[in-house]
């Protein structure tokens, strides 16, 4: 497993997958992104409000995004066609509470590791990377973070650099449409982060594949046969 050949399986399955994982993207995104522009015109004590809700529809949001694809990548995965939007946000549905519990445990563990030292966090970062694919397609509620560096271990350095490069890709961006002024930077925002929410889910799920079944493609053999991903053989 090498740094290339996770974007290179995760750069195939955004672009087999493009229309529907921009559908659920773009409405996760622009509900979230909605909320965050009100603030602007409302009074200072309803924008602090706002402010408050955004950042919990963000934190949701997210989770939304990566257990829809990861639940997504699977149907490829094993060969079968891919599932229509309100089957995967029902399957999000049945494991919501544990990959907020996950994606607060991660986000809480990483945010320490960085507090103390930067390295410590690093490797947080990257042991615990497979907590929301493990989740979804195991089922896990308990002992994730453990299973997760487990199966990390060995491979910790390959995993960061994969990423921090699709961390990059998302967030750098972003940093600099700060310099084009309210008017721009919300659309952009909204834009942006629709087209690379997708990536970085597919990123873990392709660790997690690569690792837990190597013997066999991410994208399974028969579905490059199919006329449509959308409708299988």
């Amino acid at each position: 497993m090498t740094v290339g050949n996770i974007l290179g399986d995760a750069w195939r399955l955004y672009r087999l997958l493009f229309r529907r994982s921009i559908a659920i993207a773009v409405v996760v995104t622009a509900v979230v992104t909605s909320v965050d522009a009100a603030r602007f015109t409302s009074s200072r004590q309803t924008a602090f409000a706002l402010s408050a809700v955004a950042f919990v529809l963000s934190f949701a949001g997210q989770v939304i995004i990566q257990g829809a694809l990861i639940e997504l990548v699977r149907n490829v995965h094993e060969g079968r066609a891919a599932a229509r939007v309100s089957l995967l946000l029902e399957r999000v549905g049945e494991r919501f509470w544990p990959l907020i519990r996950a994606a607060l445990i991660y986000g809480i563990g990483v945010g320490l590791g960085f507090v103390a030292l930067i390295v410590p966090g690093l490797i947080i970062w990257a042991r615990w990377s497979l907590m929301a694919p493990l989740v979804v397609l195991e089922e896990m509620s308990r002992g994730i973070t453990s299973r997760s560096s487990s199966l990390i271990a060995g491979k910790t350095k390959t995993v960061l650099l994969a990423l921090l490069t699709s961390f990059a890709i998302s967030a750098g961006p972003l940093v600099f449409s700060s310099s084009l002024g309210l008017r721009w930077q919300i659309p952009f925002s909204l834009v942006w982060g629709s087209l690379t929410a997708p990536f970085t889910a597919y990123v873990l799920t392709v660790i997690y594949y690569r690792i837990v079944d190597p013997e066999q493609p991410v994208i399974n053999d028969a579905v490059r046969t199919w006329t449509s991903v959308w409708k299988g053989v």
